[in-house]
């Protein structure tokens, strides 16, 4: 499931609905702008997380985060943002427990949405079982019991998006409360050309009432894979941003520290674990990125520009 959704962040938008043309434009930029979102996933998964996250958006170049509301640290996500005026935080809608001794179960309770738990009360593991499992009304609930535990909490969201890509497996309604909810609230939610092609054009009934031609369009979503952390997470980043063509584009990190916590949180884990969390961070706090940003003519920017051209 995660090499699928990997295929799916990397293929680029295409200028289907009106919204896209031309983006940057609506945001106030000249056309062939290089415009980027360094967005930090996961906050709320661990302290360690959470404190990376905040760290390189006050030190470093991360400018957007989202969060992971069921999981045991996210009420720590509301304290930290008040250190951090207009902090750009989304809700990583989460249907997964993809670690081993770190568990969680859905917001709304078992009782309420029970395709979501499993038989420990824990929710799955991977987005198969969610999608075999899990009817759209339990998602829909889901979803809002998500955004109404971070409103306690004193987050308003900028945008949604979706933890391991989970909306945009199985069933298609999924992805119409998504977009749904996302329209209700007037924030973004992150979809791609590939998710517009082979869900909602093959099932366009189901989208009735959603305005379509407000979803904003991102050009191209840039995140690592296993082999490019094998190969050297510099590296990557580097080609990433030296090659970062005109355009509205996302950069999607995991920053955590290399600490006891994290190494717990991740155990029997080769990916996304505590290393590799480490080197996201150190790499969006140093002084080379930063040079690079800044000798590619790269402006960063936030979901919340994106949220506030769509409200336009």
């Amino acid at each position: 499931m995660k090499k699928i959704f990997f295929i799916l962040l990397f293929l680029a938008f295409t200028p289907d609905f009106a919204f896209s043309q031309n983006l940057a434009e609506r945001l106030g930029y000249p056309k062939d702008a290089k415009l980027l979102i360094i967005h930090g996933d996961d906050v709320g998964v661990s302290h360690s997380q959470t404190r990376a996250t905040f760290e390189a958006i006050k030190k470093g170049l991360v400018t957007s985060t989202s969060m992971m509301v069921p999981t045991g640290w996210s009420s720590e996500v509301g304290e930290m943002a008040k250190e951090i005026p207009d902090a750009d935080i989304g809700i990583h809608i989460t249907l997964t427990n993809e670690w081993l001794n770190f568990n969680w179960g859905p917001e709304a309770g078992k009782t309420a949405v029970p395709g979501l738990a499993d038989e420990k009360g824990h929710m799955y593991p991977d987005c198969g079982q969610v999608a075999a499992n899990a009817s759209p009304e339990e998602v829909e609930k889901e979803i809002r019991a998500q955004i109404k535990a971070a409103n306690q909490m004193g987050i308003t969201p900028t945008h949604l998006d979706s933890h391991m890509g989970c909306i945009f497996y199985g069933k298609p309604e999924y992805l119409v409360s998504y977009l749904k909810i996302a329209q209700e609230l007037k924030i973004p939610a992150m979809i791609n050309t590939l998710i517009v092609e082979g869900l909602i054009k093959p099932n366009s009934k189901l989208f009735i009432g959603i305005d379509l031609e407000k979803i904003p369009v991102i050009d191209q979503i840039i995140m690592a894979n296993p082999e490019d952390y094998l190969a050297g997470m510099d590296a990557f980043y580097t080609k990433s941003l030296n090659e970062l063509p005109p355009g509205v584009h996302v950069m999607l990190i995991h920053l955590a520290f290399d600490d006891e916590e994290m190494n717990a949180v991740t155990k029997d884990h080769d990916t996304y674990h505590a290393p590799w969390r480490q080197a996201d961070y150190d790499y969006f706090t140093s002084e080379e990125a930063k040079a690079l940003i800044q000798k590619n003519n790269i402006k960063l920017i936030t979901w919340r520009e994106i949220g506030q051209a769509l409200n336009k």
